[in-house]
């Protein structure tokens, strides 16, 4: 039977066994390998609230959050997209901002104005 995938849709590379999470929005549990994980900087306070605080001149501080997906929630909620055989041979780095070494700015595309 022909493989779909090389790596069989995991990142394990033959490191034995991997440790299960649950699905955040589903709550299926999944393999971390196999999983879509979802960094995020979440602030405990929400929406308007928050940036009239801001605003005022008020420090709200952020945590960083961890989320899992299983893959049929990451395409649903669009984080990941199907792609055809010809494109998954292609490995694609993620369309990430970065910056340089030595640089603290961001590029001006990034930035709220």
């Amino acid at each position: 039977m022909p493989k779909k995938r090389k790596n069989r849709g995991r990142k394990l590379g033959g490191s034995g066994h991997e440790r299960i999470v649950q699905c955040y929005q589903c709550g299926r549990a999944v393999p971390a390998d196999k999983a879509v994980k979802v960094t995020k900087w979440v602030s405990p306070v929400g929406g308007s609230l928050g940036k009239d605080l801001e605003r005022q001149g008020a420090y709200i501080s952020k945590r960083l959050e961890t989320r899992y997906y299983c893959i049929s929630c990451a395409v649903y909620l669009g984080i990941v997209r199907p792609r055809s055989e010809e494109e998954r041979k292609i490995a694609v780095p993620l369309n990430r901002p970065y910056r340089k070494r030595g640089s603290s700015k961001l590029p001006l595309k990034f930035l709220k104005v």
